[in-house]
């Protein structure tokens, strides 16, 4: 008996906390100032999570300037991220709302943020605006930022046809990727090493016989020496197009090393060959679908 009347007292007085909370963030939702202001004057908490999600990222996502104006002066933090779908700063982003972007940056919104697999900078991307771009690389984003598989915001942007953020990128700090060189040391790699890679690598997208046709990628019979972007019937990206010349192996080594980074915007997204040995025993297998292989340096 007594054991249900501390729980009867408990739930009595823990009943006005949620009743509150849930206030603030219906206020929150719908830009509600004053609603906001009353909710915390009973003693709601800005940063209590509701849903997944703070006051001050529902006044963000519905897109109520003065409603985050008040949480952040009433002490909301602004970098809380309690779940995948990160700080308030994502779905400024996502709007495109460069005053609430402006805002939160002020207010110390880390520009490097992520959310679930990607950095404010990726969404900035996918958004299309470059006002919301720039307005992270000045404040301190990392432009050389990778998603969890490996995608640069250039290669993001490249990808999707935005010519004018790939050029601001491009301007401000991109760095790609340049491998050491492979030739001297492709008379020595282990081709059946090779071609093992390439059946964990590429056999799933492409052939590796005459006779074999295209897959999802180009066959790669032939590909060293080939013309890049050649195949007939093919669909070949913008940045393989502008790369004129031949597959050389020191071409394929840069390409291979990280598709994504090394050669922005190409359709071939995966994350590449990073150890260089492994890297050479696949470029040396490369060499050996040919009827004549070309020859070694």
């Amino acid at each position: 008996m007594r054991g249900v009347l501390l729980f009867s007292l408990l739930l009595l007085v823990h009943m006005p906390i949620v009743a509150r909370a849930a206030a603030l963030h219906d206020a929150a939702m719908k830009g509600d100032v004053a609603g906001i202001a009353a909710a915390m004057d009973a003693g709601a908490g800005v940063d209590n999570i509701d849903g997944g999600a703070t006051p001050l990222y529902l006044a963000v996502r519905g897109g109520h300037m003065a409603a985050a104006k008040l949480l952040l002066e009433r002490g909301a933090d602004v970098n809380a991220a309690p779940t995948p779908l990160g700080p308030a700063l994502m779905p400024a982003l996502a709007k495109r709302r460069i005053d609430l972007i402006n805002l939160l940056l002020d207010n110390g919104a880390d520009p490097n943020a992520y959310r679930n697999r990607e950095a404010a900078l990726h969404v900035a991307v996918r958004s299309g605006c470059l006002d919301c771009v720039k307005a992270l690389v000045e404040d301190g984003a990392d432009v050389n930022a990778k998603t969890k598989d490996g995608k640069s915001p250039l290669h993001l942007a490249k990808f999707k046809g935005q010519h004018e953020i790939a050029d601001y990128l491009t301007s401000h700090g991109v760095v790609l990727p340049t491998p050491a060189p492979i030739s001297k040391k492709l008379a020595a790699a282990d081709v059946e090493k090779g071609r093992t890679a390439f059946t964990r690598l590429c056999g799933y997208c492409h052939n590796a016989t005459p006779d074999g046709g295209d897959n999802q990628g180009p066959s790669l019979w032939n590909v060293v020496g080939r013309d890049k972007a050649s195949v007939a019937k093919r669909r070949y990206s913008d940045a393989l197009l502008a790369w004129q010349g031949v597959w050389t192996f020191e071409d394929l080594n840069k390409f291979l090393l990280e598709p994504m980074l090394t050669t922005p915007g190409v359709y071939m997204e995966m994350t590449g060959v990073p150890d260089d040995t492994e890297r050479t025993n696949l470029i040396a297998y490369l060499r050996t679908l040919s009827d004549k292989p070309i020859a070694l340096p």
